[in-house]
C-alpha cells in the first residue's frame, strides 16, 4: 500500500477514480460499505481512502477525545487487507480545523483530477465549524460530473453501527457484539517490546505488546489468537492488567502463545480477542499464579475458537 500525508503535491501513481473520506475509527461494517461501495468484498480499481492521522476532537476538544479502536498503524493494516492501494492520512491541526469547506473541496479537485466517485458516511461533516455537509459535497460532485455515494447506515440488531457504539461494547467486554459490528474478531495491533521476564520465569513466556489502539476491554485473561503473518498464527492466552500479584501499577498487554518457539521482539503482531476466561486477580504467590496460568492455557487450547 502507498501511504501519503499530504494532498500537495498530488499522490503519485495510477490516477485515483474512487475516493472514500472519513476518520473510520474501527473500520466497522458501516465503514466497509463506505470504502468498498457496492463492490464488496473488493474495492473498485484505483480506490483511495482519505483520513486523518489524529482524531479531530484531539485538536478541537481534547477533553472529549475518544479512545481509538484502531490507531493509525492498525487502520492502515486493515485497509491494506481490504485491497486499498492508497491511504492519505492528513495531519489534523488548528489550520486544518479552520479550513473553509470550499477550500477543502478545491484541494480534492487538484489532488484527484480523474475522480469518478466520492463516498462518505451518513451525516458526514467537514471544514470549519463542521459547516460543510453532504448537500454541499453533492453540489460540488454534480458540477464536476462525479458520482456521490452516500449510503444509509449499516444496522446491527436494528440500530446503526457506529464507532462510539463499538467503544461502549468493548468497554463492557461484549466481544461477541463488537465482532458482529466490526465484521471480524476484535483485534489490536502492536509491536512486541521487552518485558520483565516474569512470564518466562513462571514457565509461560509472553509477548508484551505496545499499541496505538487505545480502546481495550476490561482487565482480565482472554482466549484469542496471535497472527504473526498471513500464513502463521497461534492460539493465545492474553492478559490485560497491572499484575497485582507483583503489586504492579502499569497496565500491560501480554500474550502467551502455546506451541510457539522463537523470538518475537520488535515484531508487529495482531492479537484477536475471542472471549474472556476470567477477571484479573491477585494470587498469594507466584506458584499459585503459575498453577492458574496453566489452567488458563488449557482453557484456551480446549475450546473451539476458529
Amino acid at each position: 500500500m502507498n501511504l501519503a500525508d499530504s494532498l500537495t503535491p498530488s499522490p503519485q501513481g495510477e490516477p485515483i477514480r474512487h475516493l472514500a473520506i472519513g476518520f473510520f475509527d474501527g473500520l466497522h461494517l458501516g465503514h466497509r460499505r463506505v470504502i468498498l461501495g457496492n463492490n464488496l468484498p473488493h474495492p473498485p480499481v484505483a480506490t483511495a481512502v482519505l483520513t486523518f492521522r489524529d482524531h479531530p476532537l484531539s485538536v478541537l476538544h481534547p477533553e472529549k477525545h475518544p479512545s481509538l479502536i484502531t490507531g493509525l498503524p492498525h487502520k492502515i493494516r486493515v485497509l491494506q487487507r481490504w485491497g486499498i492501494g492508497l491511504t492519505v492520512a492528513l495531519p489534523f491541526d488548528h489550520a486544518r480545523s479552520q479550513q473553509e469547506p470550499v477550500a477543502f473541496l478545491e484541494e480534492l479537485a487538484a489532488a484527484f483530477p480523474a475522480l469518478q466517485t466520492v463516498s462518505v458516511g451518513p451525516n458526514w461533516r467537514f471544514g470549519r465549524n463542521r459547516s460543510g455537509n453532504v448537500k454541499l459535497l453533492s453540489t460540488w460532485c454534480q458540477t464536476r460530473g462525479v458520482t456521490l455515494d452516500n449510503p444509509s447506515p449499516v444496522l446491527h440488531e436494528g440500530e446503526p453501527i457506529s464507532s462510539s457504539r463499538i467503544r461502549s461494547a468493548i468497554r463492557q467486554g461484549k466481544l461477541h457484539e463488537v465482532s458482529a459490528m466490526l465484521g471480524r474478531p476484535f483485534t489490536i495491533l502492536g509491536k512486541v517490546v521487552p518485558g520483565e521476564g516474569r512470564g518466562r520465569g513462571l514457565g509461560f513466556p509472553t509477548a508484551n505488546l505496545k499499541t496505538e489502539d487505545e480502546r481495550l476491554p476490561p482487565d482480565g485473561v482472554y482466549a484469542g489468537r496471535a497472527i504473526l503473518s498471513d500464513t502463521q498464527n497461534f492460539s493465545a492466552a492474553i492478559n490485560l492488567g497491572t499484575g497485582p500479584t507483583f503489586d504492579g501499577h502499569v497496565r500491560k498487554i501480554e500474550a502467551h502463545l502455546p506451541g510457539f518457539s522463537g523470538d518475537l521482539l520488535n515484531r508487529e503482531i495482531d492479537l484477536e480477542f475471542h472471549r474472556q476466561i476470567r477477571s484479573e486477580q491477585k494470587f498469594p504467590d507466584s506458584k499459585a499464579l503459575a498453577e492458574q496460568i496453566k489452567k488458563d492455557v488449557n482453557a484456551v487450547l480446549n475450546q473451539n475458537l476458529f
